[in-house]
């Protein structure tokens, strides 16, 4: 069965963080001979938070477009870890199941998974059926949060329903198999790891740490020697600094776009750190008036 990958993002606030991890997952994918989805936007709604719900009207959409296999969703803070795993052996090991998801680690119960990176398999009829009725569900709620400006942290929301969903079926709990954190959907997993809002204390931190593991999984050995335009990597990073942000780099030597630089070569990585700046809340803000 073909397996697609599938990310997706509001088109500001994460934008950055998923094209950082989506280089891991695109190589991955490449490399195995699998597909790669993206959107970035908002399927449903008018506020960036809505962006949460883009996964269930994404494989609402893959159905009605005949796509069938695994499909693999994975969250703008996921990235493949492992390059070399043997997914076709893995899935295939699951072949008669609807899906994976892992636990959320919050509670004993099984149906307690979290949604940032799970598997359906869209050609199994539970699977399917189950991603109708996420998508039935969550337009029952809409009328309670549409006009929500931010994340409701009480609910409902897409995680909030599908575990509503899960509960309430002994047919799904049959047919989803909930794999070991270890593997996959959390900051230590050897798979598909994820770096979560939990983890940092705030989105600039948060999207350094991602670019520094996507460098360290990608870059290694594939750095330019030198910096060959007379300036070292500190320099030229306080230069990209200065004339697009406006101020001073940070952190001193231990500034991560540093390293991509020293990684990737001058061209190579002025031209990522600039894109980098270009995309960031911080560059965006100060085009905005007021």
């Amino acid at each position: 069965m073909t397996t697609t990958f599938v990310q997706t993002s509001d088109a500001f606030k994460y934008a950055e963080m998923v094209g950082l991890t989506s280089r891991s997952v695109t190589a991955y994918a490449a490399a195995k001979g699998l597909q790669y989805e993206m959107f970035l936007g908002i399927k449903k709604g008018a506020h960036p938070w809505q962006a949460t719900f883009n996964r269930v009207f994404i494989l609402d959409e893959m159905i009605e477009r005949g796509v069938t296999g695994w499909v693999c969703y994975m969250d703008a803070d996921a990235w493949i870890e492992d390059q070399s795993f043997d997914l076709e052996r893995y899935l295939d090991a699951h072949a008669d199941r609807a899906a994976i998801f892992t636990s959320s680690l919050a509670s004993d119960n099984w149906w307690d998974v979290n949604a940032g990176v799970f598997f359906l398999n869209l050609s199994n009829e539970v699977g399917v059926r189950f991603a109708k009725e996420w998508k039935a569900r969550c337009l029952e709620a809409w009328p309670r949060i549409e006009h929500v400006t931010n994340f409701p942290q009480g609910g409902p929301d897409d995680q909030s329903i599908l575990h509503e969903i899960l509960a309430a079926s002994s047919e799904y709990e049959a047919a989803i198999w909930v794999e070991s954190p270890d593997l996959i959907n959390s900051a230590w997993a050897t798979f598909i790891r994820q770096h979560l809002r939990s983890n940092s204390t705030d989105l600039r931190s948060r999207v350094a740490h991602i670019r520094e593991e996507i460098s360290r999984i990608l870059d290694s050995g594939s750095a330019n020697e030198g910096t060959a335009l007379g300036g070292s990597a500190l320099d030229i990073v306080a230069g990209l600094y200065e004339g697009i942000l406006g101020r001073p780099a940070d952190g001193g030597s231990e500034n991560p776009y540093i390293k991509t630089v020293e990684r990737r070569g001058v061209r190579d990585g002025v031209s990522t750190v600039a894109n980098y700046m270009i995309n960031s809340d911080e560059f965006r803000s100060k085009l905005t008036p007021g």
